[in-house]
This record gives structure tokens, sequence and C-alpha cells, in this order.
């Protein structure tokens, strides 16, 4: 994607002359356009300009249930897991599909709060990070929350190897998960909807991002295998759809609690991050020229509007846009969050999968492949379109629709069944 974003970049920024007739003016022209393109181009727009407005409509869509879906995912996580903290207090538990998301629930001792209460107590934190309008300015955010992942990461592993023993019940091969596991797996693509800016806001660094994103995704894996493999060894068949569930069974101490704590803050610390996307979308459909809420085309007196001058690309919200109604906007999404997620409280992990079989299918496996070949077929090898083509069939779209399908028949299944 960021090699198709430089792609369409040198297309709109190309000067028809050759390059001894090219003036200073000119040159220094086409730098400030390549530098203000580069910083505000978003996915959909690089779908635009190479599929079309069935491009624009597709990431859109995709990119706001990815990141919507998954925002939600945080807030489900936060609640039982918050909940979880409470077990083994003084009252009897009355409800048990308050406090576990696990297939098998425990029925223990709690002095927690409902999980409805639960899941309001990180909204304020979310609404006040919401307000930020620079993607930039989530760095520390997002820097503490990997910090705090890391530590509860090895914490986690440190209390599942404390006693460690292969669980009698253990299936090496189950064909008939792969669907689910697909989506799951697919799932940890949750961040694609942030490639974009994240590599547009690293102004002067940009060319180190390949580096740092290849590094990322090799840590991604170690850490989402290392977690995976133990925990399913450790617990076998017992495994809850949320693993720290399974560390309470182990070990109910102070240690304990402060691994819930660093997973909490965690995710706390992440989930800006991924709404940003979410917040581009609704706003670039809600405030710009033209649009439900935005300025009427050529009204418009904003600096950033009055530098439209290639093909409308890379156009930022005006700022003659309230900011009352765009902070309304964000408030209104993570009211929808919370009451999504109070009706998905008990369905973490299949939530998930369906999410991961909508949002990486489309914007991973299925767009990315066909970009690339509609704007580099001729200026690459064949075999790299032979494996696009390759990729956005088995994985976009046969991968993609037999996950969701059979996450959507389970959830409908558990919901029955009151699970």
């Amino acid at each position: 994607m960021i090699v198709c974003k430089y792609e369409i970049i040198d297309r709109l920024t190309r000067i028809d002359k050759d390059e001894q007739d090219i003036t200073t003016e000119e040159k220094e022209h086409q730098n400030k356009e390549r530098e203000r393109i580069s910083r505000n181009l978003t996915y959909a727009e690089i779908a635009n300009f190479s599929l079309g407005k069935k491009g624009l409509y597709t990431v859109n869509a995709a990119i706001f249930i990815t990141q919507f879906g998954y925002t939600i995912q945080y807030i489900i996580f936060l609640g039982n897991t918050v909940q979880s903290l409470f077990l083994f207090g003084d009252t009897p538990v009355t409800n048990t599909s308050t406090i576990t998301v696990a297939d098998n629930a425990r029925v223990g001792l709690t002095t927690s709060p409902t999980y409805n209460l639960v899941v309001l107590i990180p909204i304020p934190f979310f609404i006040a990070c919401s307000l930020l309008r620079d993607v930039r300015n989530l760095a520390p955010i997002s820097l503490a929350g990997n910090a705090a992942i890391f530590c509860g990461l090895f914490a986690t592993l440190a209390i599942i190897y404390s006693d460690f023993h292969v669980a009698d019940e253990i299936e090496y091969f189950k064909w008939a998960a792969l669907p689910m596991l697909f989506g799951t797996l697919s799932g940890a693509f949750e961040g694609i909807g942030t490639v974009i800016p994240v590599e547009a806001s690293m102004v002067g660094n940009r060319h180190m991002y390949p580096y740092f994103l290849h590094f990322t995704i090799c840590i991604l894996a170690l850490i989402l295998s290392s977690l995976g493999i133990s925990g399913y060894l450790r617990y076998g068949h017992a495994t809850q759809q949320i693993i720290i569930e399974n560390l309470i069974e182990d070990e109910n101490s102070m240690f304990l609690t402060i691994v819930y704590s660093l997973i909490c803050i965690s995710v706390m610390l992440t989930y800006p991050l991924q709404l940003f996307p979410v917040i581009e979308v609704i706003e670039n459909a809600f405030f710009l020229p033209g649009k439900i809420f935005g300025p009427e085309n050529g009204s418009e007196t904003d600096t950033l509007i009055k530098e439209k001058a290639i093909a409308g690309v890379a156009v930022a919200v005006p700022t003659s846009v309230s900011a009352w109604k765009r902070n309304l906007i964000r408030l209104l999404l993570i009211c929808a969050e919370v009451g999504i997620a109070i009706f998905f409280k008990n369905q973490y992990a299949y939530f998930s999968s369906i999410i991961g079989s909508i949002g990486a299918p489309v914007l991973a496996y299925f767009l990315p492949p066909l970009i690339h070949i509609k704007l580099k077929r001729h200026q690459v090898w064949w075999g790299i379109t032979a494996l696009n083509v390759f990729l956005l069939t088995v994985f976009g779209v046969i991968g993609g629709s037999t996950s969701l399908g059979l996450g959507i028949k389970t959830i409908v299944d558990r919901m029955i069944n009151n699970q």
C-alpha cells in the first residue's frame, strides 16, 4: 500500500517537462505538493484513484467496520477483565453471565458491580483522547500502551510456565475450526487502517517506515504464536476466550492483580490509535466540502481547500467546521460502541473472528493486491501479479466469506442457547 501511495503521488505531481527545463520555483512547488499529499492521502483515496468510487466506498466501509469493531472488542475485554479482578470476594454470584466470556463459566464469589457499569469506567479517558486532532499526539499514549502490554505478556507467560504441563486433552489438528482460526488470525491485522496515517505522520523519517513495519509484524507474530501455543498446551479444551480468565484458576494473588491491571492499561492506551481511522472516515463523510455538514463547494476560504488543485485528493476537514460538531460525532461513536459492547459481552472471541473476517480479507488480502495490479502490473515481474491474484482469491474471497459465515452462525447459536 505504501508503494502504491507513492506511485499515485508521482503521477499527481509529475511535471510534463524535461528535467533540465523545470525551474526552481516549479520544483519547489512540486515538493510542497508531494509533502501535502503525503501527509493527507488516505487509504480510501488510494483506492479511489486506482479503482474508482467503488474502491473508495469499499475501503471506507471496511475500515469503519474493522476499526469500529475492534475498539468495541477493547471495551468488551476491559469489562470482563475488570470484573475478573473482583472474583473471590464475599458475595455469592447471582448471574455468571456478567463475569465471564468463557464457554465454561466459573461460579465463584464476587463483589463486582454489573458488567454494564464496569464498561463505563474507561469511557471518560476514551472521550478525552478522541478529541485529539492529530495522530502524532497519540504517539506517547500508544508507546505507553505498548510498554504495558509487553509487561503483561511476560507476566502472563510467567504464570503459564510456573507450573507448566501439557493438558490431557489436546487436538493438534481440527479442520472444522480452520475457518474460525482464519478469522481470528486475520484479526491480528486490526491495525491495517492505521498503516497509511501512521506512515504519513512520520515526517522526516518516512524512509524508515518499511523497516519499522516489518519489524513490528515479526514481533507481533512471535507474541501471538508464543502466547497462543503456550496457553493451549497448558489448558487444552479448557482454554478460555480471553486467556487471562485461566490464570485466576492457577493463582489468586497480588501478582495476578498487577498482571490484570497492566493488560487493562495497555488496552486503554491502545484504544485511541485504533479509533482514529474510524473518526477520519466519519468526519470525511460528514464535514468535507459538499458533504452533509460540510461547507458548500466554492464557498470555502480555508487554506487547505484552496490547495485542492490536484484532483480533489488529500483534502483535510476545513477549519471552518465547528469544533463542537466534530466533538459530538466522536462522542456519539463512543456511546454506540458501549451499547454494542454490552450486547456482545459474552461473545468476545466470536465477535473478533467476524470482524477479522470482514476487515482483513478486504483491507489486507483483497484490495492491496488489486490496487497493486491496477497501478503497477506493467512495471513488475509477472510472478508478482500471479501472487497478487492468488492472495486476492484464496485469502480475500474464499477465506473471508467462509470464516464470516461460520462466525455469524456460531454467535447466533450461542445467543439462542443463552451462552
